[in-house]
């Protein structure tokens, strides 16, 4: 299963892309919310794969592996033109879901035949510990309420989805 992910959409939906200017610039910010990727996906055997926007990029580039993830950058287009030609070349579109919040994309999946999931929907299934997770395990109605504290390993998987990633040693 590969997850097909418009990059800027996710950011912008976790709070990684604010409406001002970023501190370290736009390239800190892509770098971060890769490492986070990466980390919250862990050894997850689902292929993670982002399209990011790239109008006014240098040049074009190849598709990049970012300690696991795989990064694209749509060279003189927006990811939603990327993820779409993408989709019209898939062979085998039920082993995709789009990952956006941006209506065209998904729908774009639809038509295509691939799954769609929300930014919300793919954040819950990539924080979700799935080992202690019973099967068909349903969602608490809205006046349950969580009993006793997180365990030591929630918590851990919480810190690490939402943790900044370690910094970079500087560059010499």
């Amino acid at each position: 299963m590969t997850y097909l992910i418009d990059g800027y959409n996710l950011m912008h939906a976790v709070g990684m892309l604010g409406l001002g200017p970023v501190a370290g610039g736009l390239e800190r910010a892509r770098t971060g919310f890769l490492d986070w990727l990466a980390a919250a996906s862990g050894k997850r055997p689902e292929q993670l794969r982002v399209v990011f926007d790239a109008e006014k990029g240098r040049g074009p580039s190849p598709e990049a592996n970012h300690r696991g993830v795989r990064v694209r950058f749509a060279y003189r287009r927006t990811a939603d033109d990327e993820i779409e030609e993408l989709l019209a070349g898939e062979k085998r579109p039920t082993l995709v879901t789009v990952v956006s919040n941006d209506v065209r994309v998904q729908v774009a999946g639809r038509l295509s035949g691939t799954a769609v999931n929300t930014c919300e929907e793919f954040v819950d299934w990539l924080i979700a510990d799935q080992r202690k997770r019973p099967a068909g395990a349903g969602r608490a109605s809205e006046d349950q309420k969580p009993e006793g504290a997180s365990s030591p390993d929630e918590m851990a998987a919480w810190l690490a989805a939402f943790s900044p990633p370690p910094p970079k040693p500087p560059k010499t």
